[in-house]
């Protein structure tokens, strides 16, 4: 209601300013007593959220920054790029709030870290096994010098189950290197550092057009998720909602990307770098990899668990409770999150 204060004040302009102030007055207490405004309206909430590299994996994430849902839900997203593990590290220590490194997360609380995945955004690879133009199959990686974007991460993971998969030993038939992100990887390849690489499918059609050879698509030789929100066990149990809001804003980036292909297209092609026709092929032939739900069947990650158990040498038993919490995801489908 307008107080006899607000209407002096009015009475005292004149026509167009009389209006406006009108308006100002009227749209101020309309946001102050509709409930239903969102929350976006009051002070966002400034959350950091760390990613391994630049590519397709992480798109939800950019998508709803770009379109303004983590906004919509009274967040204001910082996103930095950082090396998985320090990025664990750092959530640990509460220096970031997310991080979308899937495979460095999952092995940190498989060792006991206390740490969640929330949602998983991709739940099989997205990666493509590119080689130099000499190399005419996998086998012919023997002695041949990979790189990959950290030690330990996703990246050297599938580089390591591309080379099992071509019946070599990854610690004795192949050398692998850090090289950084996918285009730098890729720059390297052209330089003769390395002879292959597991590059960001966004990358690979352009590194096709440049002359390089396609070896393998790692979705077709194991159903592995690669990315998702992981957070501290101490902020999902001290600032649940929040995370609430944060993981169904980036599920709307996925439902987002499979419904507007043109819209998500030109996304990509700004985000990456790369043309118009690259981004087509590369979200056609990755777009049923992303997830609209944010869950990921349990026969993903029963094998990712199983293979990181393998690598680390684990003999005890690994609950998957230990490791992921779909408890938000169900509030959320359940619609007793919103």
């Amino acid at each position: 209601m307008l107080t006899p204060l607000v209407f002096r004040a009015l009475k005292r302009r004149g026509g167009v300013c009389r209006r406006k102030a009108l308006m100002a007055v009227v749209w101020a207490l309309w946001f102050f007593f509709n409930p239903r405004v969102p929350v976006a309206t009051a002070a966002a909430e400034r959350v950091t959220m760390a990613t391994p590299s630049h590519g397709l994996f992480e798109l939800p994430a950019v998508v709803a920054i770009r379109k303004g849902y983590y906004r919509d839900e009274g967040i204001e997203v910082r996103k930095i790029q950082i090396q998985p593990q320090i990025g664990v590290k750092a959530l640990v220590a509460g220096d970031v709030d997310y991080i979308l490194a899937w495979g460095s997360s999952l092995r940190a609380a498989i060792t006991g870290v206390p740490i969640k995945v929330v949602a998983g955004m991709a739940s099989r690879p997205l990666h493509i096994l590119i080689a130099r133009p000499e190399i005419k199959s996998g086998r012919d990686l023997k002695g041949k010098t990979i790189g990959v974007d950290s030690y330990a991460g996703t990246v050297d993971y599938l580089s390591r189950v591309a080379a099992r998969h071509y019946g070599l030993d990854p610690d004795k038939d192949i050398k692998v290197i850090v090289t950084g992100e996918s285009p730098l990887r890729l720059a390297a390849i052209r330089a003769g550092s390395v002879d292959a690489t597991a590059i960001d499918v966004a990358f690979a059609a352009k590194a096709e057009e440049e002359g390089l050879r396609r070896i393998l698509n790692l979705a077709d030789i194991i159903d592995l998720p690669i990315s998702g929100i992981a957070v501290t066990e101490r902020k999902l149990a001290k600032e649940r909602e929040q995370v609430k809001r944060v993981v169904r804003a980036t599920l709307r980036g996925s439902r987002f990307m499979k419904q507007y292909r043109a819209a998500t297209l030109q996304i990509m092609t700004d985000y990456l770098g790369i043309a118009h026709s690259q981004a087509a092929v590369a979200y056609d032939a990755s777009i049923r990899s992303f997830t609209d739900d944010g869950f990921v069947s349990d026969q993903g990650l029963l094998l990712d668990v199983q293979l990181t158990r393998e690598r680390l040498k684990m003999i005890k038993e690994v609950p998957l409770s230990q490791v992921v919490d779909w408890s938000l995801l169900r509030e959320i489908k359940e619609g007793s999150g919103k």
